[in-house]
């Protein structure tokens, strides 16, 4: 299963969401690679630097180019997980992942520019690929909390997670994977398991 964590803006968790989801898919006891398509590397610092012994199963691998992420998810067997951590701002080789997904994440904050970047994102997904967003660092008491979750309900665009702002995130390899965290973020990898399976419809 090709996860795909998509951004067109950094800054609004795309990397800890992509070490988060593919720490949970190491918990399966399935070999999961983590994919960094970010020229920035943050990803595959955090897993490789990490003193986490679930971020140890992950195997990391940096793809800054869209030749290298084509033969990395080449590599991989029939039993893998992948989570591609895409780089920011270039809709073009997100276009083209995309075509290689079973499941696209599009990590978001709201309030200013941010909803309308990830509902630039949801543009880009084709017709029938499962995609969801999630919601991080939110002021969940929030009137733009509130009226972005409603203008997703009204575009039916599913919402897989929300990850409040009070929850505590370790911030790349300086600390362990925190148990809110993962628990944030544990609805998100069941919804993104529950799209591979169902498959494109």
């Amino acid at each position: 299963m090709i996860v795909v964590c998509a951004a067109l803006k950094g800054g609004v968790g795309k990397t800890t969401t992509s070490v988060y989801l593919s720490a949970l898919a190491a918990e399966s006891g399935r070999p999961v690679t983590l994919i960094d398509g970010d020229p920035q590397a943050s990803a595959a610092e955090w897993v490789e630097e990490a003193t986490d012994d679930v971020l140890g199963k992950v195997d990391v691998v940096e793809a800054p180019t869209e030749r290298l992420l084509g033969k990395a998810l080449d590599r991989l067997g029939p039993e893998a997980v992948a989570v591609v951590d895409m780089r920011p701002g270039d809709q073009p080789a997100l276009a083209k992942s995309f075509g290689r997904a079973d499941v696209v994440v599009v990590p978001t904050r709201v309030g200013g520019v941010e909803t309308p970047s990830a509902t630039a994102v949801l543009d880009l997904v084709p017709d029938g690929l499962p995609v969801g967003v999630v919601i991080c660092a939110a002021r969940t008491f929030t009137r733009d909390y509130h009226e972005a979750l409603a203008s997703w309900e009204d575009e039916e665009v599913p919402v897989w997670g929300t990850v409040p702002e009070r929850v505590a995130i370790a911030a790349g390899p300086d600390g362990w994977l925190a148990p809110d965290g993962l628990d944030a973020y544990r609805d998100v990898w069941r919804q993104c398991q529950r799209a591979g399976r169902a498959g494109p419809g």
